[in-house]
């Protein structure tokens, strides 16, 4: 029998991408910048070597498999972790409705945010993967955007997922920033 803990969860999006673009960080500081305990931050990275995304390097580096992050993202976060949302809520913008989006996305589409009180714009809530997303939005503009791309291709249609697998693709082409 599998440990409880063994299948990705929502949060190891987010862990994975904020690995990938530190690759330096320990344990304290991942947990510290996604608002996250310790353990939560380690058992995540646990889950993500599990599955093939990320590697051990040492005691406590991690490498995130770049190739395979890029594949999960585009095409299996959608199925894995489908969007939950909310009818009208306010918040901070995510999906196409992010600020260094929307001159990306469709013209007419509704409003998507993540419900917070930190937030001042109104649209369809969308519970985020992260549940600091609204705080990261604040603190570090390159997960943001990349966070907001995710909830794009969870909620999108067939050509705003197309975008979005692009400008995945175009974030994650170069090397970690």
């Amino acid at each position: 029998m599998l440990p409880s803990n063994h299948a990705l969860r929502p949060l190891d999006v987010g862990v994975m991408l904020a690995t990938y673009h530190n690759p330096g960080s320990t344990y304290g500081a991942l947990a510290e910048h996604l608002g996250l305990s310790k353990s939560s931050a380690h058992a995540a990275i646990a889950r993500l070597v599990r599955s093939g995304l990320a590697s051990r390097i040492g005691r406590e580096g991690v490498r995130v498999a770049p190739g395979p992050m890029k594949d999960f993202l585009q095409y299996g976060v959608p199925y894995a972790f489908p969007a939950e949302t909310v009818p009208r809520a306010r918040g901070i913008p995510t999906g196409f409705s992010a600020p260094s989006l929307q001159s990306e996305g469709p013209v007419n589409a509704p409003a998507l945010v993540w419900p917070s009180r930190l937030g001042n714009s109104a649209g369809v809530g969308v519970h985020p993967l992260v549940p600091a997303a609204p705080d990261i939005s604040f603190r570090d503009p390159r997960l943001y955007r990349l966070l907001a791309l995710v909830d794009a291709l969870r909620l999108g249609d067939a050509r705003e997922r197309e975008v979005a697998r692009e400008l995945i693709g175009q974030s994650l082409a170069g090397p970690p920033l």
